[in-house]
């Protein structure tokens, strides 16, 4: 819409406002196993567990034991740096807004997940491609936490505190997927991923893979949104387009630095030398990409954009999804969940090309999918395959017989479960779950509630977004507060877990006390008094002999910043 004449703000022809409209739906591509064609590919295996396939102009060397490209060449371009193959990332650089959610990003340890690949088959295909199958598990040493000036997040100044002192476990927060990568004779790279996490309601800052290229590689070309900085919750006034642009204009000179870059809906993007060398990937669907020069962690500790330390590689992220910006840091709250990006099970799949293959960048995936397995909180297993009418089978520990897979599978008591497509069973996938003790329970009292945001049956809904808040509308309610759950009959409790809120720190709970009761009446003395450390980690407390009741309440006496609101996102009983 433009200004029919000239005014005193503005000449005849001003835009006033535009809009883009999809006039057809995109049409369909060639898969890319119908066009990466070329001679036969030949592969060796060295002593330090790298994989090497060359094709006909091309190399690329796979790590073996953490399930990724080490390093890729295409004719005498290094187009991925050596270690710098894609690695699940799910970890950002902070920005102002949020200041409601990094802090748990840090007690999981998204910065410094670690990646190792816990099974791992090689197939031949007839068509002349070669398949790597890889389950990896990606996983942090420890927690960590950010420690900023004066306690303020907005201070710029940060210390990393590593709790090497507190090694992750098997309970603490992890991602698996299930990986396939295809390589195909004219040097192009699928990668399929099915990915599942220990917590699928953990809010993250993105989900996907990010990989470093040589720092020569500096031209970018994409087709999405752009050409400013957007996201899920600020992409609509950037338009689908071609855009050009560099690495170095992506950066944005913001006075503390902070993640940036990100473009939603891209389907497309190319980075390359000046020469025009380096490579494309093309996406299965539309998903975020960014290029820069920094790591996310970089950012996160330079206090001023000149104290960013100079890097040899640019790192490149592809994204199924990225947590929306919000508004938090000016009292407007954090982004809505459909645009958050959380642990829930999640496809994604891409493909890296040479730049000018054959084809180009109107190609689709192939048919290839990973299985998608994930276990329920009431222990139930899901099985997916991603792929419309495959038949399933599985085995269930050391059974000889599989069975075809109809339903979810009761699996409370653990185990390990293999299963593969009855088609192509070289396409397995084997997981191993613990024993779930949690069990179902529900809210029948609380001292103090604030209803509607605040509900106490939140505790129990397996939404580690909802929370329980203590009254704080009417009146604040004072110390101490209590939330009393039925097990349904009486079992033999072994202990508790208690999740704070992820989304501050407001109403988290320091000291607690634990009374037991077969009536819901009659509750005699706390049989377990404690203190809770003080971040957003899930506490797990386990007594020092099982005790048998129905009714269990959990009564909190005090709170880690001393006012007196209580709250909290999850709580389940340990039993037998």
């Amino acid at each position: 819409f433009l200004l029919a004449e000239d005014m005193p703000w503005a000449k005849k022809g001003y835009v006033q406002a535009e809009e883009q409209l999809a006039v057809k739906a995109a049409g369909e591509k060639p898969a890319i196993n119908t066009v990466a064609t070329g001679d036969k590919l030949q592969g060796e295996m060295n002593e330090n567990n790298i994989r090497t396939i060359k094709g006909n102009g091309f190399e690329v060397q796979f790590d073996m034991a953490q399930g990724t490209i080490h390093q890729l060449t295409y004719g005498d371009d290094v187009v991925i740096a050596a270690g710098g193959g894609p690695r699940l990332n799910a970890f950002r650089a902070f920005v102002s807004n949020d200041n409601w959610c990094y802090q748990p990003w840090f007690q999981n340890g998204l910065h410094n997940l670690q990646h190792k690949a816990v099974d791992a088959n090689t197939i031949l295909n007839k068509d002349g491609s070669v398949v790597l199958t890889f389950t990896v598990v990606s996983r942090a040493p420890n927690a960590a936490q950010l420690q900023s000036k004066n306690g303020r997040y907005d201070s710029g100044i940060h210390t990393l505190i590593e709790h090497n002192d507190r090694p992750f476990g098997e309970n603490d927060f992890k991602f698996t997927s299930n990986q396939i990568w295809t390589i195909y004779p004219d040097g192009s790279i699928e990668l399929q991923s099915a990915i599942t996490s220990s917590n699928p309601g953990v809010v993250l800052a993105r989900l996907g893979y990010e990989m470093q290229v040589p720092a020569q590689l500096d031209q970018l070309a994409y087709y999405g949104r752009g050409p400013i900085d957007n996201y899920n919750d600020r992409k609509t006034g950037q338009f689908i387009e071609q855009f050009k642009s560099t690495v170095a204009k992506e950066f944005v000179n913001f006075p503390k630095p902070q993640q940036m870059g990100n473009h939603e809906e891209t389907r497309w993007a190319s980075i390359s030398n000046k020469a025009g060398k380096g490579l494309v990937v093309v996406n299965e669907q539309p998903y975020a990409f960014s290029a820069l020069n920094h790591s996310a962690m970089d950012m996160t500790m330079a206090t001023h954009p000149h104290r960013l330390p100079k890097s040899d590689v640019n790192y490149v992220t592809i994204d199924a999804m990225v947590t929306g910006l919000g508004g938090n840091s000016c009292g407007q709250g954090g982004p809505l969940p459909h645009d958050r990006a959380f642990g829930a099970p999640t496809r994604m799949g891409f493909i890296i090309r040479p730049m000018g293959a054959k084809g180009g960048v109107d190609v689709a995936t192939a048919s290839e999918k990973p299985l998608l397995m994930q276990q329920q909180k009431n222990g139930q297993i899901t099985i997916e395959s991603g792929i419309e009418g495959a038949t399933i089978m599985y085995k269930v520990n050391n059974e000889k017989k599989a069975k075809e897979y109809t339903a979810p599978i009761n699996f409370r008591d653990g185990g390990t479960i293999t299963a593969f497509y009855k088609d192509k069973p070289e396409l397995k996938v084997s997981m191993t779950y613990a024993k779930i003790e949690k069990i179902s329970t529900e809210v029948i009292f609380t001292s103090s509630e604030e209803v509607g945001e605040g509900n106490a049956k939140h505790l129990v809904d397996g939404d580690a977004n909802s929370i329980w808040h203590t009254m704080y509308s009417v009146t604040v309610a004072k110390y101490p507060h209590w939330v009393d759950f039925d097990a349904g009959d009486t079992k033999n409790i072994k202990g508790f877990t208690y999740l704070p809120r992820q989304d501050g720190p407001n109403g988290n709970i320091k000291d607690y006390e634990i009374l037991v009761s077969q009536d819901g009446k009659n509750w005699g003395e706390p049989i377990l008094k404690g203190s809770f450390e003080n971040n957003q980690k899930e506490k797990r407390v386990m007594l020092k002999a099982p005790v048998k009741a129905r009714y269990f309440r959990f009564r909190a006496l005090s709170s880690q910043n001393g006012a007196d609101f209580a709250s909290g996102a999850e709580f389940s009983i340990i039993a037998e």
